[in-house]
C-alpha cells in the first residue's frame, strides 16, 4: 500500500514510515503542509496519516485539496488533545476521515487501522 505519513514532528514521522515500511508498504514521509500538499497533487496514494496541526497548512485544508484529486485515498487524521472544535470536528466528518486518533498512539493501533481494508486494495495499480 502506497501510504503517505505527514507531521511536523520530523522524528515521529520518520519513526512511523519505517515501521509502516518494514510491514511491506510503501511511504512517503513529509513534515509540513506544503510539502504534503505537493505530494497530493503530484502522486497517488491508498493512506494518508496525517496531523491536525502542521506547518504552512493544517491537516484538515490538505485531506480537502486530496478530496478533490481522490475520494478513493484513506485519510487518518492524528490529534495532539482530545478536543477539537465543533466546526473542524464537522470538516472531519464531511471529509470522509476514516478515523483520528490522539497522541500519543501505539504502533499496534496504526497497524490495525492501517490493516483494516487493505485486503481491499489487492488488485488496484498505481
Amino acid at each position: 500500500m502506497r501510504i503517505l505519513v505527514l507531521d511536523g514532528d520530523h522524528i515521529l514521522t520518520m519513526v512511523l514510515a519505517d515501521h509502516l515500511a518494514e510491514r511491506g508498504h510503501r511511504v512517503v514521509p513529509a513534515f509540513d503542509g506544503h510539502l504534503g500538499k505537493i505530494f497530493c497533487e503530484q502522486k497517488n496514494f491508498d493512506l494518508v496519516l496525517i496531523h491536525f496541526v502542521l506547518p504552512k497548512y493544517n491537516g484538515i485544508e490538505i485531506v480537502e485539496r486530496l478530496r478533490q484529486k481522490s475520494q478513493r485515498t484513506r485519510a487518518i487524521m492524528i490529534k495532539g488533545s482530545s478536543d477539537l472544535p465543533v466546526e473542524e470536528s464537522e470538516r472531519i466528518a464531511a471529509l470522509n476521515v476514516e478515523a483520528v486518533i490522539e497522541k500519543p498512539f501505539s504502533f499496534s493501533e496504526i497497524d490495525e487501522l492501517v490493516d483494516k481494508r487493505a485486503p481491499n486494495l489487492e488488485g488496484i495499480e498505481h
